[in-house]
């Protein structure tokens, strides 16, 4: 309103824009979506304020190149605390000490995931190729003992026992005996199965945990399994509860979070909640809004990965070369573009790292991509100027930014769905107002924290008209932007 008292009459009425925290969408026709929503929010993201922000960037965690393209990685956690960082790809696995990326076993498949887990204060990593691996410092590897099975892959510990699909038999789950990595075939080890199971051939392609149970995730099915021994005499481990017709895409796309678990197929991203009264699953949709994108994404797709940003309390989906964020606090989509992403994982402190090309990448820190600028870019809904049908000739916009260091956004309009006129072209500075640099500050007793202001206010003059209107805001620079929100006055036409 502000606005309005300032410029008068004469510049038209104030028009609400609404709110703008609904994310990315992909659901609506074009010139029917709600103003919450975004034709696109390309690194970028809904703010804790509400707003519109660019997201964090990344740094290098190793200085100097390991020569190959990282696909996985893992934190490895001993007993005694001690947090050993691995990573691999192309066949080989790294260490990560200090800023440099050690090379400790060679000569894998290239071509096949390495995934890793631990078991017993050991951890273990298999390809479904070569021998599934052992290693007590994250140095030294050696073929794990026993006879697991020779295909065997994505090793998983749930209640004392590592669990491993094969790529030989893809409808067969072999678990270790009690506490013994390497006993497969003693008392309480033993394996399930699943074409006894499953009414129809599938592939096993992930086993996760998920509260006390054990989740089976094929390509189209989902098994769940409670209990604690599935062999021998005092077996209890039971099948309680079968999803057909879904499952995952592929393998590392499925994991806990909080109360949810959640899983990538081929329709979208999905959540499985436990129902208090029955104890069964029930499949929620995450990615509704945004479904119709993901399935384009994930067509010829070979590339894909899932983890946790805790700061944000964001979870990343990532298909193809793109990682899709989604905000748990608004349940808003958006995603991340042009990042060298091939894997990505947690540690158990909340850190997020990324597998990229010949580096390991620590995300959360700075504006940039390891020192590549992001191209972001929101490009808003159609929004509806006239109920009535009637043009509409904004005359002023404000828009309030929240920067902590200055830069330039640029700001493209566009009306009825035509191109942007040469008058509606922009460029805001948001350059905070008033705002006092601590590091300058001699009398702290003489600063008056209502002379600040921390944010920016920049009104510009628009031209041209019609019933809907589209912004389209960009920045490419290597500085934190927040937009906050948006006024406009308007005057209006004839139809």
């Amino acid at each position: 309103m502000s606005l309005y008292l300032e410029y008068g009459r004469d510049q038209g009425a104030p028009v609400d824009l609404g709110s703008f925290a609904g994310g990315e969408a992909s659901v609506f026709p074009i010139s029917a979506m709600p103003g919450k929503y975004s034709m696109m929010l390309q690194n970028c993201h809904v703010s804790n304020r509400a707003g519109v922000a660019k997201i964090p960037g990344y740094v290098k965690v190793n200085t100097v190149s390991c020569g190959v393209g990282l696909t996985s990685g893992y934190e490895y956690k001993k007993a005694d605390g001690t947090s050993i960082l691995l990573c691999a790809g192309n066949g080989k696995i790294f260490k990560v000490v200090g800023d440099a990326l050690v090379e400790v076993k060679t000569g894998l498949d290239p071509d096949a995931l390495i995934s890793f887990n631990t078991q017993n204060d050991t951890c273990i990593a298999g390809n479904g190729v070569n021998a599934l691996l052992k290693s007590t410092d994250g140095t030294t590897w050696n073929t794990l003992g026993g006879t697991p099975p020779a295909t065997a892959f994505l090793p998983h510990s749930h209640k004392g026992r590592v669990w491993t699909p094969e790529r030989a038999n893809k409808l067969l789950a072999t678990c270790s005996a009690l506490n013994n990595i390497e006993d497969y075939v003693g008392t309480g080890s033993g394996y399930i199965d699943f074409k006894f199971v499953l009414n129809q051939g599938d592939e096993l392609l992930d086993i996760k945990s998920y509260i006390d149970l054990l989740v089976f995730l094929f390509r189209s099915n989902i098994a769940i399994y409670s209990g604690n021994t599935p062999s021998g005499a005092s077996a209890d481990f039971r099948l309680v509860q079968k999803i057909e017709g879904t499952g995952v895409v592929a393998s590392h796309v499925a994991k806990e979070f909080g109360a949810d678990f959640v899983l990538l197929n081929d329709h979208g991203v999905k959540t499985l909640k436990r129902i208090v009264t029955s104890g069964d699953l029930n499949m929620g949709n995450l990615s509704a809004l945004i479904d119709p994108t993901l399935r384009n994404e994930m067509v010829n797709a070979s590339t894909f990965g899932m983890a946790y940003y805790k700061p944000l309390g964001w979870l990343m989906v990532l298909i193809r070369d793109k990682v899709w964020i989604y905000s748990y606090s608004y349940k808003a989509w958006g995603r991340m573009a042009g990042a060298d992403v091939k894997g990505m994982f947690n540690t158990s402190d909340g850190r997020l790292f990324l597998c990229g090309t010949g580096f390991l990448y620590e995300y959360g820190t700075g504006w940039t991509f390891a020192g590549t600028n992001p191209t972001m870019i929101w490009d808003s809904a159609w929004y509806r100027l006239s109920k009535a049908g009637q043009s509409v000739f904004p005359t002023v916009m404000e828009i309030i930014t929240y920067p902590q260091i200055p830069t330039t956004i640029d700001l493209q309009l566009q009306f009825d769905m035509k191109p942007t006129a040469a008058g509606n072209f922009s460029t805001i500075n948001t350059t905070p107002i008033g705002l006092v640099d601590m590091n300058s500050v001699v009398d702290w007793n003489a600063i008056n924290p209502f002379d600040e202001t921390p944010y920016n206010i920049a009104r510009i003059p628009l031209f041209g008209g019609g019933r809907n209107m589209k912004m389209t805001f960009t920045n490419t620079s290597d500085q934190p932007v927040e937009i906050c929100n948006i006024a406009m006055l308007a005057k209006k036409g004839g139809f």
